[in-house]
């Protein structure tokens, strides 16, 4: 009797596999769309300070007139770096877990509720391992909009790394943590429980073709964008904050940035930038999951 072959879900080597190339697909994507991102902080950042019905495309004429292209590039290598460690282990553990789950029912698709823990948790400890290099590509992507006296004119990343541990301490690395691990965790749900979902939907149509992972990860975008946009603008506002003439923080948290968006704001601040946003997050999601599912297929972590 022949024995049956080792599900290679389940060796290290694959597990490693995963976590490479969804790190290299977040590479790619970041370098390409940097400058949408840049552009979208900017739109958070003045919907903040009250502006409203904002034009991206009369923003970005604004910006590269007043600062030149290079500003669309402030806080490039910090995000590099994020992107890659994010997108290694947001996506590369969400697949990790999930393959585990599906050798675990036998090879069969996991349920909604199981993806959605897989994600979640992926999300959460992703953001927690890359928090210092979002902290600064943050900072930096702001610098240009701040008044002269309360730019912090970081040369680089590493210089902004010093700087930021010697100067306010090392747990300043990690502020805005709690947002930031409520929008990866949203980021994340809202992003991969629909793609896997509508793969698997769309499969008895379409077959497992790139015409259906397209489509999939068109749902995957918006789907992370309606998510992750109120966490994430909360995260932009508490992390570039600086103190105001009475030495106090504009914001003490999550709960009061958010409440104070509110009323400040409306419920629409939450989502400031969605348009844009979604310029950002569509095409970043295509090419992250397609280029993902490419590496999978093509080291043979995946069949499909």
């Amino acid at each position: 009797m022949s024995q049956s072959k080792p599900n290679p879900n389940s060796s290290a080597m694959n597990k490693i596999k995963n976590v490479l190339t969804a790190g290299s697909a977040g590479f790619t994507s970041i370098l390409t769309l940097y400058p949408i991102e840049t552009l979208k902080t900017r739109i958070q950042l003045k919907s903040e300070s009250g502006t409203s019905k904002i034009s991206p495309l009369k923003l970005m004429k604004e910006m590269y007139k007043a600062e030149g292209i290079k500003t669309f590039y402030m806080g490039l290598g910090a995000a590099l770096m994020r992107q890659f460690l994010f997108a290694s282990f947001r996506i590369g553990l969400f697949y990790n877990i999930s393959d585990y789950l599906k050798q675990k029912n036998k090879g069969q698709p996991i349920s909604i509720g199981k993806a959605a823990l897989a994600s979640v948790s992926a999300g959460g400890t992703a953001i927690l391992t890359v928090m210092p290099f979002d902290v600064v590509f943050v900072r930096m992507q702001a610098e240009n909009s701040l008044p002269i006296e309360q730019r912090r004119g970081y040369t680089n990343m590493f210089n902004a790394l010093r700087r930021i541990s010697k100067e306010e301490g090392i747990k300043a690395l990690w502020k805005g943590a709690i947002p930031a691990v409520a929008r990866a965790m949203s980021l994340n749900f809202g992003m991969l429980v629909p793609y896997e979902m509508c793969k698997g939907f769309l499969a008895p149509y379409l077959g497992h073709t790139y015409a259906n992972y397209i489509i999939s990860s068109g749902f995957a975008g918006f789907g992370a964008s309606i998510c992750a946009l109120p966490f994430d603008n909360a995260k932009v506002k508490l992390q570039k904050q600086t103190p105001g003439a009475d030495g106090k923080l504009p914001y003490r948290g999550l709960i009061d940035c958010m409440a104070k968006t509110l009323a400040k704001e409306g419920v629409r601040g939450y989502w400031a930038g969605f348009w844009t946003f979604y310029s950002f997050i569509f095409p970043q999601t295509v090419m992250i999951l397609l280029i993902n599912d490419f590496l999978r297929i093509t080291l043979g972590i995946s069949k499909a």
